[in-house]
């Protein structure tokens, strides 16, 4: 069997349902055990956190940084607190137990007689064990370093691109609240440079639990369309209410004047405008959208999203600018592609379910999202492609077009310093007409396929010259597998909690992972003819690229040297701001 089949299998049978994974669950083995709280989606809560920190760094506690033994015969009086590392009670404990990102064993004869706190680890209690009192366990690892001084500090989360320029004040008349904002518009990008978003919203209670929310913003950008193609000023309004009740939806309606990105799947919109601020990378390419829209949303249970929308959508061409950036800003940024300008007429559904432990650092649980859009247009301008791309849009008739896409992602841990994480995904047309520039798709850089090129697979003809190398294909599909192998590292063990400080707000230093990754996908153009896919199939595995690779995340900052295995690409060295998936 060659490599190349051999990963397609490895990772097609990562795709099946992983029932034989290591769950991230809790053992308790005492049958008059208290009930345990297990994890919540979102993690440890913030309050349980400060209250774990604060028990470790009472000076009062009797506390120790890794694993430990409470021997046979051997009483520890009062209160015990344990950091990174397994407490293990074969004598006695009286007092309450913290354990924070480690496990607590109660063996044989064993016995904890107060409240326990365990977070990022599980419980284990013999059937000849004994506890008496309350027991909480979350296996989502709590987000806390250790500083020089021994004691222990909450890592807030990483911040946001636009989370760095966002200024914020409220006061409140009666029951009107009005919030003043000024923020970046989360990204910075070869055509607007830093866009900066700034306006009121007021807000106001409604009943039955309901909140009726109003919102004005304007937006600047710091770079100038020379062409004037690019409207000076842009803005984004919005009407909306809410409930908060036990089901939780709303209904809303939006209208503005933005510059959108095409989307690809590859990288979220805060790492795409790090990658341009800082390396004069922009991945993505855009368009000016000029609409209203009205949509609703529900959520039938906590973890589930459910929306629709219907649009009507202004569309065209926007030229890139020459914003400065931190690195290499003497290079010529590449060119924005030109899209099929028009009045587009968009109806849009998505479904979304999260039942990850943590958005950030997920070790368990499901993310996955569909979505289905129909466009149709009676005034499009479309632009000329090669015949081997796709045949032309109609004009004399009404155009209209379907596509689809779904993004999988599964998280299981294997112990507790190793985990396997899954994603396959996939996108494109459906239906319908051609498809037009904003909704065709490509394979290739650093989110997806980081062995290749960027927009390796962009089914362009060997003949046709674009320097904006556009996506050019109407399907793609993906599937990428990781191991992580959590060791203890981060930026502000190496370089101290002080000296580090800036870093580690912006890139967020944690434990480091060693991960070892392959990725498989292929982009394809649809239909019968040279080159193209039966529209009823998907390409065989001998067509698809693959890849394999290795790094080092340290929580939000890595490094990843990854080497295609279908071509002979030299290994490919990315630089990533945000996990992979």
């Amino acid at each position: 069997m060659t490599g190349r089949r051999l990963l397609a299998t490895l990772l097609l049978l990562g795709a099946l349902p992983a029932a034989g994974w290591a769950q991230d669950t809790v053992t308790v083995i005492d049958p008059d055990a208290p009930p345990v709280q297990l994890r919540s989606p979102a993690g440890p809560p913030r309050e349980v956190v400060e209250e774990a920190v604060a028990l470790y760094n009472d000076s009062t506690v009797t506390r120790f940084y890794g694993s430990f033994t409470v021997a046979s015969g051997t009483t520890i009086r009062g209160d015990l607190a344990i950091y990174r590392g397994t407490l293990r009670v074969v004598g006695r404990v009286t007092g309450r137990v913290t354990v924070i990102n480690g496990t607590l064993i109660v063996g044989p004869l064993g016995t904890v007689e107060g409240d326990v706190l365990v977070l990022g680890g599980s419980v284990q209690i013999a059937p000849s064990g004994r506890h008496t009192g309350s027991l909480r366990n979350y296996a989502e690892p709590a987000p806390v370093f250790r500083t020089t001084s021994a004691t222990l500090e909450i890592r807030e989360r990483p911040v946001a691109f636009g989370e760095l320029a966002a200024a914020r004040a409220s006061f409140q008349a009666g029951r009107l609240k009005t919030t003043l904002s000024v923020e970046t518009g989360r990204s910075y990008n070869r055509v607007e440079g830093l866009p900066v978003l700034a306006g009121p919203t007021f807000s106001f209670p409604t009943p039955n639990l309901g909140e009726a929310r109003i919102e004005l913003w304007g937006l600047a950008r710091t770079e100038k369309d020379e062409s004037g193609t690019l409207p000076v000023f842009g803005f984004r309004t919005r009407a909306e209410w809410a409930t908060k009740g036990e089901r939780q939806g709303g209904i809303g309606v939006r209208y503005e004047r933005m510059v959108e990105p095409i989307e690809d799947l590859q990288l979220a919109r805060s790492e795409l405008g790090w990658s341009s601020f800082l390396f004069h990378r922009d991945y993505d390419d855009y368009y000016h959208s000029h609409g209203v829209e009205a949509y609703a949303y529900f959520h039938p249970v906590p973890t589930l999203r459910l929306q629709g929308s219907v649009r009507f959508d202004e569309q065209t061409t926007v030229p890139a600018s020459a914003p400065i950036t931190l690195f290499r800003s003497g290079s010529a940024w590449r060119a924005n592609p030109l899209v099929d300008d028009g009045s587009y007429e968009l109806i849009r559904f998505n479904a979304e379910l999260d039942t990850r432990n943590s958005r950030y650092t997920p070790t368990s649980g499901w993310y996955a999202t569909g979505w289905f859009e129909r466009g149709t247009s009676d005034d499009v301008a479309p632009i000329a492609l090669p015949s081997e791309v796709r045949t032309p849009i109609p004009t004399f008739r009404s155009y209209a077009f379907n596509t689809a896409g779904f993004d999988v992602r599964a998280y299981r841990r294997v112990n507790q310093v190793s985990r396997v994480n899954l994603r396959v995904l996939g996108a494109g047309w459906v239906g319908g007409d051609p498809l037009p520039i904003q909704r065709r798709v490509s394979l290739g850089g650093p989110g997806i396929l980081p062995g290749l090129p960027f927009r390796e697979q962009n089914c362009a003809p060997a003949t046709f010259t674009d320097p904006a190398r556009a996506a050019l294909c109407d399907r793609m599909l993906a599937v990428q597998l990781e191991f992580r192998l959590r060791f203890p590292l981060s930026l502000r063990d190496v370089f101290g909690a002080q000296e580090f400080l800036l870093l580690d707000r912006l890139f967020g230093g944690n434990q480091a992972d060693l991960v070892v990754f392959s990725d498989a996908g292929k982009a394809w153009l649809t239909g019968d003819g040279p080159g193209r896919v039966p529209s009823n199939r998907i390409p065989v595995l001998s067509e698809w690229d693959y890849d394999l690779g290795v790094g080092l995340d340290l929580g939000g900052i890595a490094a990843y040297v990854a080497k295609s295995l279908s071509t002979s690409e030299s290994p490919r060295i990315t630089l990533r701001l945000q996990r992979r998936f």
